[in-house]
């Protein structure tokens, strides 16, 4: 059983005794009556009152503050959450706040139960083998995205065509002409008639050729389309009615 703690000293200093189950606070220590709830943080405690004939009340301590002067009790715990002095957030329950210099004297019916986890743990562990592999494969992208695109000269005409080749066979840069496949090799101004086998390779000529003159036909066609939309969009202004000195007469 624990014993009462007991006002001494026109209320400025109580015995504090802890549950006899403690073994390391077997003995009782006097200690001032706020210091004594400050360390009864997270304990499960019961409150004598100074008014005659009040009940006496129980509950865990939330806080008790010695700016204030003041005790947060909570009465009706109905959470499992271990209150400690580093709590940010209080557990659901129904709380009542004491004037400390109120209260007779407290008994600590329990203490609180161990917290498992660290006082202050890491919000976000940082993965440093996830984060490098991130930034190497974005690193790898960028290389990638770099060596597709053409020497210097290079006209959109060129790299377009070049990005078309590419979506349907494996291409890069060869100084500036344009690998394909390994095999064959466009160079300026990349052209049919500019495709030739590369030294020791065989393939479809005839084929690669036709392929590269479609291509460059679809390119041209799409670059005048997207020329042709952006003039007619940025002509905002209206038409201009003829004036009465151009209309002819009976026109």
């Amino acid at each position: 059983m624990a014993s009462d703690t007991k006002r001494q000293n026109s209320g400025a200093r109580v015995a504090v005794a802890l549950p006899k189950a403690d073994a390391a606070a077997t003995g009782s220590q006097t200690v001032s009556l706020d210091i004594a709830l400050q360390q009864a943080v997270g304990s499960r405690v019961r409150l004598n009152l100074v008014a005659t004939g009040q009940p006496a009340v129980t509950g865990v301590v939330f806080t008790a503050d010695p700016l204030t002067n003041l005790l947060v009790l909570n009465t009706v715990s109905t959470s499992s959450t271990v209150i400690t002095a580093s709590s940010l957030a209080a557990p659901s329950g129904t709380y009542r706040i004491i004037p400390i210099s109120q209260i007779s004297s407290f008994q600590v019916l329990s203490l609180p139960p161990p917290n498992p986890e660290p006082t202050n743990p890491a919000l976000n562990a940082i993965d440093t083998n996830a984060t490098q592999a991130r930034l190497a494969k974005s690193i790898a992208a960028k290389q990638a995205a770099q060596a597709r695109l053409g020497p210097k000269g290079t006209t959109p005409t060129d790299q377009a065509l070049f990005e078309a080749l590419s979506r349907t066979m494996p291409a890069t840069w060869s100084g500036s002409g344009m690998l394909i496949s390994d095999t064959y090799l466009i160079e300026k101004p990349y052209d049919a008639a500019n495709v030739r086998f590369v030294e020791g390779r065989h393939g479809d000529l005839e084929r690669m050729k036709k392929v590269v003159e479609m291509e460059r036909q679809k390119v041209r066609l799409k670059l005048s389309k997207n020329l042709l939309d952006g003039k007619m969009g940025s002509d905002k202004s209206p038409a201009k009615s003829p004036s009465p000195s151009q209309m002819k007469k009976g026109g």
